[in-house]
């Protein structure tokens, strides 16, 4: 097998670079032509107030602040996803479209971490801020409702605006790279084939 594999691609080596180098071409020049993508990323930090002791005996006051920051964490990403937090967040892009724009994942144990894309970076942060404000809002004027002393806040410098889209050195490597494995693999199977056929 191995021997069929050296003469098949002695016989297509030059087939096999020319293809590869126009893929590979073809999908840097495609790169260079779309606009550039930027991803404003941030972190929100829900923590809650202890409550002072009410007495000179020890409590477990500390360790239940910190268990239902813990737990309301994953209610923080339910309302930032929320297609009423997308809506009233002001932002005049469609819902249906940020949807696809934004990522929310836990970070830690109290932090949801908060990515918006944008074609340009001050869209990109205006965004991610609207986004964030509108959550913290819906979650001040629901404190009432549940524990007053939770409380949800951005980690100072956030967002951070980052240029997400890839560069053009790495579009060519991958599809010249994935373009030599395949079409290698493709004329050492036919070279196959056909020495197969012939018995």
């Amino acid at each position: 097998m191995w021997m069929l594999y050296n003469r098949s691609m002695k016989l297509r080596i030059g087939l096999v670079l020319a293809v590869s180098l126009a893929i590979g071409l073809l999908g840097a020049g495609v790169s260079l032509l779309l606009p550039n993508q930027y991803t404003a990323k941030g972190l929100l930090v829900v923590a809650r107030k202890a409550d002072p002791p009410a007495s000179g005996f020890f409590t477990y006051e500390g360790n239940y602040a910190q268990q239902n920051s813990v737990a309301y964490a994953g209610t923080i990403m339910a309302i930032l996803q929320s297609p009423a937090n997308l809506a009233s967040a002001g932002t005049g892009v469609d819902v249906k479209k940020l949807e696809r724009l934004i990522k929310v994942k836990k970070e830690g144990s109290q932090g949801v971490a908060l990515a918006v894309k944008a074609e340009n970076p001050k869209d990109a942060n205006l965004l991610w801020t609207k986004l964030a404000d509108s959550a913290i809002t819906t979650h001040n004027n629901l404190a009432d409702l549940g524990d007053p002393l939770l409380t949800v806040t951005k980690t100072p410098g956030s967002p951070v605006v980052v240029d997400t889209y890839p560069e053009w050195q790495k579009v060519f490597g991958a599809g010249f790279g994935f373009s030599v494995i395949i079409m290698s693999t493709l004329i050492m199977l036919i070279r196959y084939l056909k020495e197969d056929g012939d018995y």
